[in-house]
């Protein structure tokens, strides 16, 4: 079962009345935006690892791979 905690945001008084009479519930638009953030953090350190390895793939040549994976099956 997942553990939840409690965060808070201010807004303001217009834009609380404005959720209200648009129906929207701030609680879901706010875990929507966290996850989302955590989306984008996640992909961006994730392309920026790709970034420093890829001069070390780039090297690798193809051949050699495919040769090496062939390899190791008929073993």
């Amino acid at each position: 079962m997942k553990m939840y905690t409690t965060v808070s945001a201010k807004i303001t008084e217009e834009e609380r009345e404005e959720l209200k009479k648009l129906g929207l519930n701030p609680t879901v638009i706010i875990r929507k935006a966290v996850q989302e953030e955590i989306k984008k953090a996640r992909d961006k350190k994730l392309i920026e690892k790709m970034k420093r390895v890829a001069p070390m793939i780039s090297k690798l040549k193809l051949d050699e791979i495919i040769s090496d994976i062939r390899e190791d099956r008929e073993r």
